[in-house]
Order: structure tokens, then C-alpha cells, then sequence
């Protein structure tokens, strides 16, 4: 729970956290700075997370709830609805007897909280207590319902700890996969064309294969978070292995070894779908993940992509001259070759000619010559990249740019009038500059050639269906961004 900057002062001095010589030093970085206390104390090395957590815990007189020594199963958190869970900021954690039972929160002051927990507590419809006006119809459902009575033992625990426990409440994905196999308690090798047709109908953007002692189970990354979508009994998993594994062009009698593959899947509706396949052995099987590349792709936009007009316009001048150099950087699925394909989609017309270097092929585009990296033959992103320029390109995209030798003929191919395109791993754009010099790129040939460096990340957008809007005083905001609560002032209404 968030404490004014005083609240937080005194609790510290208080329980000895802090001397009265530091306080007054932090106070006057508060005032200067316009922070919060709490991030002036972690400034000056005062305070860390943990003795944060410990003080508040120490205060309300709580014991401290370490999530990483206690585990907690999902039944026992189940036991409290998840809205309850999330309007006041608790989960239970232990139940060692019916009568007993043990609830962690991150605020412990907040009003009705026991209220709230008493009330739900093994309940499925839920009741909270924190609207006065529905006293009377509330007091009629409670006739109904064995209010629990037994004894509470209040812990503390940090709100990103509750936040990431609450992901126990996160129920299976309903999906026709998992209904077949619950009627014919049996599964064919064709339960992955199910299996495909599911993620594509709900959007993932992954399919993971996972072993684990009785089952498989299978898991869709859908906005950017994993989803259970159901388990195949593991005497059948060989089949639907074998499945993946003949499609995507692998051999199914090595079993020892990771392997990558592609495959390319007409669903039902007649979209086409690319998935790049990557298999590795685990301890209990083998382990499968496909990246699903919809052909959606071929009709986006940089304004689609979430680009503002300042930085699309960039863009769009960038991969529209003759030569030069285009570089995106950011974290694993940010959606790099995304933005890139995006560009090449632009560019893609008959008088240009397009190759492409990548490992694997994600989207395959008309128009577009694309080659497979394959160590095994020899052809590397640099050997590659080498034999392409003698293919009279105007346009040339490599997937990535892992070592000097890459960087040294991508950076030759930008100056002898060749656009390139690339992705880069570094965490910023402006890191990815100091990373190309580290590969021995000299200086004043990259200053020549690189037009645009881009660090980009995924965002998870809000469904437009779901979403609604509110209104906060400045004091509300204040309490939730400290950081920033010199921008909201005044007694007016923030609309969100």
C-alpha cells in the first residue's frame, strides 16, 4: 500500500530503520527532486525493497511472508475468489486446519478486509462489503451462506508477490482439443490439426508442448500470457510428435538433440500460417514450442504497429532510399522481424529486387527471394549475405547480426549502394551503436551507413470491447504514481 512520504518517514524512524541525520537529508532530496520518499531512500542506498517489505510488515505488527520459502498450492489460493483477491489485495496462503487459516496482504489497512475474507471465504458468489448502499441486499444472501467464523493469521506480503501468486487463478483456456479428448479418453496424431486451428481461433501467438510425469501439457501464448489450453495423456504424445516433426521437415528418430524446422498451415477459414518449430529434449520428454506467423502480416502497417506519425514518417524515408543501413533492436518477440517485414512489404514492388537471409524463414512473402541459414552446408548469415551481393540486390534483409563478420559485410553492402535491413540484440537503440562497434565495425564507415536504429518492446494493448473509462481526484493520483504527483494538482477530475 502506498504511504504519504511523512507516513513513511515516521514508520521508518520509529522501528530504527532510519536516523534522524539521513531523514532530513532524504526529506530535502524529496523537496529538490520532486520524488517520493521512498525512491529518495533507495537513491541514497538507505533502503532496499526488502527492508521496505520487513518495516511495513514490522509496523502493522505482522509476521513477513517470504513467498520463495513457503509454496503455496492453487487449491489453497483458491480457497478466496480471485475478486476478492484483487479488490483487497490478499490471498490465502496456508490452511492447516478447517478452522484455521492463513490470509497474506499487502494492506493490511485497508477497511473491510476482514470483512471481505470472512465472507468469501469457500464461497463461489462473491460479496464484498465495501458499498453501504447494498447493506440489505447483502444481509439477504448472507441467510444463505456459513459465514466462515474460525481464526485468521494475518501475514504481510508484498503487492508483486500477490500479484504473481494470483496467476494461480488463471483458469484453462476452452478449447475443442482438450473436449475431444475428454469424450474419447484417446488421442490420433490428427488432434494437432485441432490443436492449431484452437490457437489460430484464439489468437496465440505460441504453442508450447510440455512433458511432465502422467501428461503433456499444452499452453497458448495469448496477449503476450501463457494459458493452460489442456493435456494430452503422454502414451499418445509420440504420435503427435512424430506429427510436428515430419511437417516441419525434422527427423523423428533423433530424440537427443534440439532441432528447428518450419511448417506452413492452411486453417479451416483458408488463412495460411507459418510456425517456426523448435524442439528440445527435457527430462521428461520432449519439449516443443511453435511461433505462429499469421499472413496477417502482409497487411500491416507502421501506423497498425503502434508507430507515432513522427517516428513512422522516419521510418518511411529511411527504407525508401536507394542505400543505408536500418537496424531494430529490443528483447526476444518484441517483434522485430515484424516491424521489418512491415518495411519490406513497403519496398516490395517489381522493380526491386528483395533477398532475404534469415534463421528460420518467418514469413514468406511473393516477390521476396528467401534463403534458410544452414550451418551444415556452410551458409551462414556472412556467407550468405556474401553470395547475395552477387545477385544484383537493391534490398537485402538479414535476420540478425550475431558477429563481426556479419556486421563487416552488412555494414560494405549499406555503403555500395544496397538498403539493408537487420535486427540487432541489444537492449536499447541507442546500445545497439556501441555493440556494432564492439564487433570491430569501425567507426567513421558506420557514421556513413546507418540511417535508422529502432529499440522497440511489445505492449499489451486493451481490448477495445472491454475497456472503460474513470475518473480520479489528484489526490487518488497522487497516492498511486508518487513519483509524479507534482503533475496532478488542484481539486479537478482526471479522466483515464
Amino acid at each position: 500500500m502506498p504511504f504519504e512520504d511523512d507516513q513513511l518517514f515516521k514508520i521508518l524512524l520509529k522501528l530504527n530503520y532510519l536516523s534522524e541525520e539521513d531523514a532530513h537529508k532524504a526529506e530535502k532530496e524529496v523537496k529538490e527532486r520532486g520524488i517520493s520518499a521512498k525512491q529518495a531512500l533507495m537513491d541514497m542506498d538507505l533502503l532496499t525493497d526488502e527492508l521496505y517489505e520487513s518495516a511495513i510488515a514490522e509496523h502493522f505488527q505482522y509476521d513477513y511472508f517470504d513467498a520463495q520459502k513457503t509454496e503455496v498450492s492453487a487449491d489453497t489460493i483458491g480457497m478466496l475468489p480471485e475478486a476478492v483477491a484483487r479488490a483487497y489485495h490478499c490471498i490465502a496462503v496456508e490452511r492447516p486446519a478447517k478452522s484455521q487459516v492463513t490470509i497474506a496482504t499487502s494492506d493490511p489497512g485497508k477497511e473491510g478486509l476482514e470483512d471481505a475474507v470472512r465472507d468469501n471465504l469457500d464461497q463461489e458468489e462473491v460479496i464484498l462489503p465495501d458499498n453501504k448502499k447494498d447493506d440489505k441486499k447483502k444481509k439477504n444472501k448472507r441467510k444463505d451462506r456459513v459465514r466462515y467464523t474460525g481464526k485468521i493469521t494475518w501475514v504481510y506480503a508484498s503487492q508483486s508477490v500477490i500479484e504473481n501468486m494470483m496467476a494461480y487463478y488463471r483458469k484453462p483456456l476452452e478449447t475443442r482439443f482438450q473436449q475431444i479428448i475428454d469424450e474419447q479418453k484417446k488421442v490420433a496424431p490428427e488432434i494437432l490439426q485441432e490443436i492449431f486451428n484452437d490457437a489460430i481461433q484464439l489468437n496465440a501467438s505460441d504453442i508450447h508442448f510440455e512433458p511432465i510425469e502422467q501428461d503433456v501439457v499444452v499452453r497458448f501464448r495469448v496477449d503476450g500470457v501463457l494459458h493452460e489450453a489442456g493435456r494430452i495423456p503422454k502414451e499418445f504424445y509420440e504420435g503427435v510428435l512424430n506429427r510436428i516433426k515430419i511437417a516441419g521437415n525434422m527427423h523423428i528418430d533423433e530424440h537427443l538433440a534440439a532441432q528447428d524446422g518450419a511448417i506452413r498451415y492452411k486453417a479451416p477459414s483458408g488463412m495460411k500460417v507459418d510456425m517456426r518449430v523448435s524442439v528440445i529434449p527435457v527430462v521428461d520428454g520432449e519439449k516443443v514450442a511453435l511461433r505462429l506467423l499469421s499472413e496477417y502480416v502482409h497487411k500491416l502497417s507502421l501506423g497498425s504497429l503502434g508507430f507515432t506519425d513522427a517516428n513512422r514518417l522516419k521510418m518511411e524515408q529511411a527504407a525508401r532510399k536507394p542505400f543505408g543501413m536500418i537496424l531494430v533492436t529490443g528483447p526476444t518477440g518484441s517483434g522485430k522481424s515484424t516491424t521489418l517485414y512491415t518495411l519490406l512489404k513497403m519496398r516490395n514492388t517489381p522493380d526491386v529486387n528483395i533477398s532475404t537471409v534469415e534463421d528460420p524463414v518467418e514469413y514468406k512473402i511473393q516477390g521476396v527471394n528467401h534463403i534458410q541459414k544452414n550451418d551444415e552446408t556452410g551458409l551462414t548469415f556472412a556467407n550468405g549475405l556474401r553470395a547475395l551481393m552477387r545477385q544484383d540486390p537493391d534490398i537485402l534483409l538479414v535476420g540478425e547480426i550475431r558477429d563481426g563478420e556479419t556486421a563487416d559485410i552488412a555494414v560494405n553492402a549499406a555503403l555500395t549502394g544496397h538498403l539493408l535491413f537487420s535486427t540487432l540484440h541489444a537492449n536499447t537503440a541507442a546500445t545497439g551503436i556501441p555493440r556494432l562497434l564492439e564487433m570491430g565495425v569501425e567507426p567513421f564507415l558506420l557514421a556513413s551507413t546507418l540511417e535508422v536504429i529502432v529499440g522497440q518492446r511489445l505492449l499489451r494493448r486493451i481490448c477495445p470491447k472491454c475497456r472503460y473509462s474513470y475518473s480520479l481526484s489528484s489526490a487518488e493520483l497522487q497516492k498511486l504514481y508518487p513519483a509524479a504527483k507534482q503533475y496532478f494538482t488542484g481539486s479537478k477530475k482526471h479522466r483515464l
